[in-house]
């Protein structure tokens, strides 16, 4: 009896290590069909289902221990006016910091925006991949960090509101928790969770040069394809994810930025963007590919 019991007790802490060594694809996507369920009706900006998705969100930070960086706790709450349609929103983006070993004062921002367009003609535009996708992935890399700290600070934020304007990110940069000479990158995801060629895009390195070196080296040991561009000057303007997302605010304040997504699908923006569409395996090779860069660009 006392050898099954230690022998339990070794699986337990073995595979407990295995977790928190390695991104884990059910976590992945157990996050992804829950933000994604119908019951969250489309996660539109100031809606029950997004402030479901923003309970589940902050739960994860409270279990995997994350260091509340919001302005009250996790939260950073706002409010903005839109012209189409009319209306006040209000608004909250979630803020999470795995503190730095060695450089704490030098800041990594992850970030991916967890709302989506709600309900439309009745139908439920349930956002799988833009952006549940890129959520779970911010998820599974705060608790993998927070098991395996890096160097410099990572603040792990969660933007609302992006389907509206950027407005979350745009909050964040005006109104910053963490002073913005701080920050030295933003590693953005939206939409990583699919792609018939089994191809993610990294947007970014082509406006700050120095960061493509160690992106090529990822790139030729993952196992998908790693392409580069969509950005300025030479796509055309319809081709330029430079401000396609959130990321697109930290580059107007000149904060280097890497953007991870997959070229548009049929089911973008439409109510077809279900969980069971998303590659389990590309995403979580995605995902184990923002993990390498993330490894070598929060050190010294």
């Amino acid at each position: 009896m006392k050898y099954l019991i230690a022998s339990s007790l070794l699986l337990i802490s073995v595979g407990a290590f295995a977790q928190a060594n390695t991104i884990v694809a059910d976590s992945l996507m157990s996050h992804v069909r829950f933000l994604s369920s119908d019951a969250l009706k489309g996660r539109e900006t100031d809606s029950e289902g997004n402030a479901a998705a923003a309970a589940y969100i902050l739960q994860r930070f409270e279990d995997y221990g994350l260091m509340p960086a919001g302005k009250e706790g996790y939260r950073q709450p706002f409010q903005f006016y839109s012209r189409f349609p009319k209306k006040t929103y209000k608004a909250t983006n979630l803020l999470a910091m795995v503190r730095g070993t060695e450089a704490p004062d030098s800041v990594i921002v992850i970030s991916a925006h967890y709302d989506h367009v709600g309900e439309r003609g009745g139908e439920v535009y349930n956002g799988a991949d833009d952006n549940a996708s890129g959520v779970g992935a911010l998820l599974e890399l705060a608790r993998y960090f927070k098991a395996n700290p890096a160097p410099y600070s990572l603040l792990f934020a969660a933007w609302d509101a992006e389907e509206v304007g950027l407005r979350g990110a745009n909050h964040f940069v005006d109104e910053p928790t963490v002073p913005l000479e701080q920050i030295i990158l933003n590693i953005n995801m939206d939409m990583i969770g699919r792609n018939a060629k089994e191809q993610i895009y990294i947007c970014g390195a082509g406006h700050y040069p120095k960061l493509r070196a160690p992106l090529d080296r990822i790139a030729k040991d993952a196992t998908i394809q790693v392409g580069f561009g969509h950005e300025s000057p030479t796509p055309t303007r319809s081709d330029d994810w430079t401000y396609a997302s959130d990321h697109g605010e930290f580059h107007k304040k000149n904060i280097p930025f890497l953007y991870f997504g997959v070229e548009d699908h049929e089911d973008y923006h439409q109510p077809t963007d279900d969980a069971d569409r998303i590659m389990p395996v590309f995403y979580t090779a995605v995902a184990e590919v923002i993990r390498k860069a993330i490894l070598h660009f929060a050190r010294p």
